[in-house]
């Protein structure tokens, strides 16, 4: 299990976000924004490998437009680092 809650930590780190201790009976991690503390969420240490990188590369787009994450805008830049072009295109689908 500690392989995949790696995995897991190493897929939201990209995007700007840290797991947190586990929440309930160390199935579930708290997401918090790694540059503010705000809490975006939970996820569940259940996933396949591999499925939480597919999921947060999923989710890009999202990130990068500010409508996943938090207000203090970390998720933004951190998708910005990762991927510019990516970045711009989100932007650019998104009308800014």
């Amino acid at each position: 299990m500690a392989d995949i809650v790696d995995e897991i930590r190493r897929a939201y780190a990209a995007v700007g976000i840290r797991l947190d201790q586990p929440a309930a009976y160390g199935t579930y991690y708290r997401l918090r924004c790694a540059a503010c503390d705000q809490v975006l969420g939970n996820v569940g240490d259940r996933l396949l490998p591999d499925m939480a990188a597919a999921l947060v590369d999923q989710q890009f787009d999202l990130y990068a437009t500010g409508l996943l994450g938090c207000d203090c805008g970390h998720q933004r830049e951190a998708t910005r680092a990762l991927a510019p072009a990516r970045w711009a295109t989100a932007q650019a689908g998104a009308g800014g």
